[in-house]
């Protein structure tokens, strides 16, 4: 997570950081105005936000932990569908059906895998496209696009 939240800008650091602390000074205010259910409708509220921050951030966080420690590929671009989730509007995250090649000479396998791609780029994410790829060592059907 510490990656990832160096990459965001100066604005975003600092936006995190006051919703933090707001969200903290709330929450001493709610346990101090109703003890009890303060406390239950902080605990809620931080699960709610918890989880609600893993699923935002938890992709982004897995795919900087696979970059790190993953093992280099080549993969072929089988087939590549739409998710209907854009960011940043020009983003578009595809859903990538590829044929990996593991670096050892093993036999090929089929995986699949999202990536974000430019819509700019879409046309170099084509089937039959050669795309480098990092595999887990520890479970291959684990990729990640480089």
């Amino acid at each position: 997570m510490r990656e990832l939240f160096r990459q965001f800008s100066l604005s975003a650091k600092i936006g995190m950081i006051g919703g933090m602390l707001g969200g903290l000074a709330g929450s001493a205010v709610a346990i101090a105005a109703a003890p009890i259910g303060g406390s239950i409708f902080v605990a809620i509220f931080f699960a709610v936000f918890l989880g609600g921050m893993w699923m935002g951030f938890g992709p982004q966080v897995r795919r900087n932990r696979l970059l790190g420690r993953g093992v280099r590929a080549q993969a072929t671009l089988l087939t590549i569908g739409e998710t209907g989730i854009t960011a940043q509007g020009n983003y578009g995250v595809a859903k990538l059906r590829l044929r990996v090649e593991p670096p050892d000479g093993g036999d090929p396998y089929e995986a699949t895998t999202k990536a974000l791609i430019n819509r700019f780029e879409v046309p170099a994410y084509q089937p039959g496209a050669r795309l480098e790829v990092v595999i887990d060592p520890a479970n291959r059907t684990k990729i990640a696009v480089v």
